[in-house]
């Protein structure tokens, strides 16, 4: 028998979801697999053949490999970016450049 899922409605901080739909897009996963992956892993049952969550995209440990800290601004601009469409990146990029 398989298990049921259940609906809940969670509340969240705009940062943290924000946070949490990078993490999402840095595994190619829905914003509700990458919580529920999280959340299995926290709990010590996240499945053998899951990806690790840990460690996340470069924008949640920006300290890591040696990358400086970026400041609020730079990462409201890269999680802004992310969010585009593909032909709005190019666009802004043609623009930029």
């Amino acid at each position: 028998m398989t298990e049921k899922n259940y609906k809940y409605l969670v509340r969240l901080p705009t940062s943290l979801r924000d946070r949490l739909a990078d993490s999402a897009a840095h595994y190619r996963r829905s914003l509700n697999s990458d919580m529920i992956a999280r959340l299995q892993q926290s709990f010590g049952e996240a499945p053998v053949d899951q990806r690790p969550v840990l460690p996340g995209p470069a924008s949640m440990n920006p300290t890591a490999g040696g990358q400086r800290e970026l400041s609020v601004e730079e990462f409201s601009l890269v999680r802004r970016f992310r969010g585009l469409s593909p032909a709005k990146r190019a666009a802004l990029l043609d623009l930029l450049s």
